[in-house]
């Protein structure tokens, strides 16, 4: 772990961290050790939030300092391949905090994670799954009225013969077993932490079904 970059990011110091971060690179540091630091520093964020030692505005500030760090080595990332390809949003809201923070702990752990929002319906979804040709879509559900929209949105998968490839996880407010089961998807988390262990998981189905 890089101890400078862990300090900054975890004090929320976003513009020393851009510069600390292109200095690393310019020494020619390995940007997956800068990576893994801004990652440990995004764990110990939302460890103290469980604790009740931080509140929902410093996990909003790590996610933009991650962001601001992780937007100097996406490139060069990029370059030395990925974990798989997660598509993710929010159905049927304008919630977003919850997803951002997933969303960080997937880039953290190396997967390519693309975000197509807040608000979403199941057709941008189905677009997203036929330009992106993603491994795991990874759906945000907050209202109840998220749910018929998952529906078409698994439909379409089994309707095209796609399931055994592509595999869809929830996560959100109404997101629970019951919903997991009745609406046939392949899982869902309750936290990063889960959210990340389902997304390992479901990749390695993903491989062994070719």
């Amino acid at each position: 772990m890089i101890t400078e970059i862990y300090e900054l990011a975890i004090s929320f110091k976003p513009f020393e961290l851009e510069e600390a971060v292109k200095q690393y690179l310019e020494a020619g540091i390995d940007p997956r050790e800068i990576l893994d630091s801004l990652r440990r520093a995004l764990l110990y964020s939302y460890q103290m939030y469980r604790k009740g030692r931080f509140a929902l505005p410093h996990l909003s500030a790590m996610v933009a300092t991650f962001h601001m760090g992780f937007e100097i080595l996406k490139d060069k990332i990029k370059g030395l391949g990925s974990k798989g390809r997660i598509l993710m949003g929010t159905l049927g809201s304008i919630h977003y905090i919850g997803k951002d923070i997933i969303k960080c702990f997937y880039i953290g752990e190396g997967f390519e994670v693309i975000d197509l929002g807040e608000n979403l319906l199941a057709e941008n979804f189905i677009q997203g799954i036929e330009e992106y040709k993603p491994s795991i879509v990874a759906v945000s559900i907050f209202l109840t009225n998220a749910i018929k929209e998952l529906e078409k949105l698994v439909e379409y998968l089994e309707r095209k013969s796609l399931r055994d490839r592509v595999k869809i996880i929830i996560g959100g407010a109404v997101a629970n077993d019951a919903i997991a089961r009745k609406y046939r998807v392949d899982g869902w988390g309750r936290d990063p932490e889960s959210a990340v262990k389902l997304a390992y998981k479901m990749m390695e189905e993903v491989e062994k079904n070719g």
